[in-house]
């Protein structure tokens, strides 16, 4: 369920040049440079985790350590708490 990103791989980039790509760009930066806690969703295979590693190397906390939570793994009761 939970688990370090990135542990051992090499950072993936995000890549584009496209408008759309831009607005994502300036958003991750607005994200990564509040303290705000971020939910990001999305069909599998968008990028949700490539989306959540540039976030987090791109903030303050960069030097700590990122950590991943799989909500589908998540038990039903503990969600409806």
């Amino acid at each position: 369920m939970y688990r370090q990103a990135g542990g051992g791989t090499r950072r993936r980039d995000i890549i584009g040049s496209s408008d759309r790509y831009k607005r994502l760009m300036d958003d991750i930066a607005i994200v990564a440079s509040s303290d705000l806690a971020v939910l990001i969703t999305g069909e599998t295979g968008v990028g949700k985790e490539l989306v959540a590693s540039e976030i987090h190397a791109s903030s303050p906390r960069a030097d700590k350590p990122l950590v991943s939570l799989n909500c589908a793994a998540l038990p039903d009761t503990l969600v409806e708490s």
